[in-house]
């Protein structure tokens, strides 16, 4: 381990310590929770911010659990039942790159059902130091009935649930995301796995399977013309801690220089095994793109990542990146190393997460240390 290295590692273990030394108590989302009075956040949640299998299935079915109706909170008490808020400031530290404290971002999340076969879902990120806003997620959802085998049908800007509810958006315990999931092509395709496609989802809940098909434009991509992407996930849950494996297929095209049309794909399998105080999710994901000099450049990697609870509000987590990419001129480019952290939830509204990585990128070490205090209301 080389000297800088060594200097990143003693202040990533310097902050775990003190994460630990002052847990306490934990619990979960604000807005969930006030439309539920009474419910325990682990019905939901594994520990933390993961989700266990009755958490997946209520975000599924448009925030509803399976015994309630249509569980739709009168208009005199809306808002506050169906929005949270979080702020989320962050210290930074980077090789080469000294450190940083940054305001972070505000985060606003809206969403619920309306009706007995409606829902409405928002995600709004306020970067403050940026000074820009983004619509993560936007979208409406049908669902055919509040019983555990339906049909449902979104339109508007989202993610594929099997990323949502296991690896890429929230809630996830890392602060960063697997290098495999936002990394992207070397020809200057834009198109990352984890981005959100703005148009129609239809699914299918069967129970043994969950099935979805998407169709429309990937975010940020296909300005210049009217072409659609489309995506294919499967899922097959297993037991009620949250296990599951799926199956994600992707085939876009954009257009880069020139007018120059790249036909992209994407394949990948996603899965997790959630047991007690153990949860271990893994990726695959392969594919390749078209480049203007006429080669076909080949995008592939995985991750493995374990989250322990080594106390009720406390995990330690781990993971392993590897992502390599085709160069058009010949040879690649590859990242790989390892994540690890500490995410500790003092009080139910709020968390404390410390995360160390040492990616190496063509052999260029990328190390940095992260501490980010999140609170929502």
């Amino acid at each position: 381990m080389s000297a800088r290295c060594s200097g990143v590692f003693a202040v990533f273990v310097m902050a775990t310590l003190v994460v630990i030394g002052l847990a306490g108590p934990g619990d979960a989302m604000p807005s969930f929770a006030r439309r539920a009075e009474g419910v325990s956040c682990n019905l939901c949640h594994w520990h933390l911010n993961a989700l266990n299998q009755t958490g997946k299935d209520y975000l599924r079915r448009g925030a509803r659990l399976p015994e309630e109706e249509a569980n739709v909170i009168s208009a005199e008490t809306r808002f506050s039942h169906y929005a949270s808020a979080l702020l989320a400031p962050t210290l930074s530290a980077v090789e080469g790159d000294g450190t940083r404290f940054l305001a972070g971002d505000a985060v606003l999340w809206l969403g619920g059902p309306v009706d007995a076969h409606f829902s409405a879902f928002g995600e709004i990120e306020f970067k403050i130091d940026d000074e820009e806003v983004e619509v993560e997620e936007m979208y409406v959802q049908y669902v055919s009935t509040p019983d555990t085998k339906y049909f449902s049908a979104r339109v508007g800007q989202f993610q594929p649930l099997l990323f949502l509810t296991n690896v890429s958006g929230p809630p996830r315990i890392t602060l960063s995301r697997a290098s495999v999931m936002s990394g992207r092509a070397t020809n200057g395709n834009r198109f990352r796995p984890r981005d959100r496609v703005r148009g129609v989802e239809v699914g299918a809940v069967t129970g043994p399977l969950d099935v979805y098909l998407g169709v429309g434009n990937g975010t940020g991509q296909n300005a210049a013309d009217n072409h659609m992407d489309i995506y294919l996930t499967a899922e097959h849950p297993i037991g009620t801690q949250g296990s599951s494996v799926g199956a994600w297929a992707y085939w876009g095209e954009a257009v880069l220089e020139d007018d120059f049309r790249d036909s992209y794909n994407r394949y990948g399998v996603i899965g997790n095994y959630t047991v007690q105080k153990l949860r271990a999710v893994g990726g695959l994901l392969v594919g390749e793109n078209d480049d203007p000099s006429g080669v076909s450049l080949d995008n592939d990697g995985w991750f493995l990542e374990a989250d322990v609870m080594v106390r009720p509000d406390t995990a330690v987590y781990a993971r392993w990146d590897e992502f390599t990419r085709d160069l058009a001129a010949g040879g690649e480019s590859e990242t790989d190393g390892p994540t690890v952290g500490v995410s500790w939830r003092p009080t139910e509204v709020t968390r404390v997460t410390v995360e160390a990585q040492w990616l190496d990128t063509d052999d260029a070490e990328e190390n940095s240390v992260t501490a980010e205090a999140q609170i929502a209301f």
